[in-house]
């Protein structure tokens, strides 16, 4: 079964119990394995102004049989299901965000989708999760506790619960 590992943000609402709802509804609605999750991260809401509330960011890494493209479909609809309100451009608040962000043995640059995501290493929030889970990951040729140990990581805090 192939490993993937996918990044989840909630600033809106009850945040953990969103996140938690999202890997709840991977597994039930389309099979997917959860096989880790990482600690929560929280961090300010990067290019959305002071009045957006603080996310809380994690990872997981997950087993599945779908293809990327339908696990990107399955995150999707997840977040639709879980009241994801996408908006024509800008960053938005929003109750979940499900990033897929590497999947075992892709790589991908199509219109839907782009295999490793191509901004792991320019986010702390998603960067520091991620290399929780697999820091031996390779991302362009540099592993994944480089990426982070490169990374200024200021405004990202340990949150006190788990997914």
């Amino acid at each position: 079964m192939p490993l993937a590992y996918i990044a989840l943000g909630s600033n809106l609402g009850d945040r953990l119990g969103q996140m938690r709802q999202a890997l709840a509804h991977l597994t039930g609605d389309f099979g997917v394995e959860i096989l880790a999750t990482s600690s929560v991260y929280q961090n300010r809401a990067v290019g959305m102004g002071e009045a957006a509330g603080d996310f809380l960011n994690a990872a997981a890494k997950v087993g599945c049989l779908l293809d990327p493209v339908d696990l990107l479909r399955a995150c999707l609809s997840v977040e639709e299901q879980l009241g994801r309100v996408r908006s024509g451009h800008g960053w938005r608040s929003r109750t979940i965000d499900l990033d897929l962000l590497a999947y075992e043995g892709v790589t991908l640059n199509s219109e839907q989708l782009i295999l490793p995501h191509p901004r792991i290493r320019e986010r702390d929030f998603v960067a520091v999760p991620l290399a929780e889970l697999a820091p031996e990951l390779e991302i362009e040729g540099q592993r994944m506790s480089q990426i982070v140990a490169d990374l200024s990581c200021r405004e990202l805090t340990l949150y006190p619960e788990r997914l």
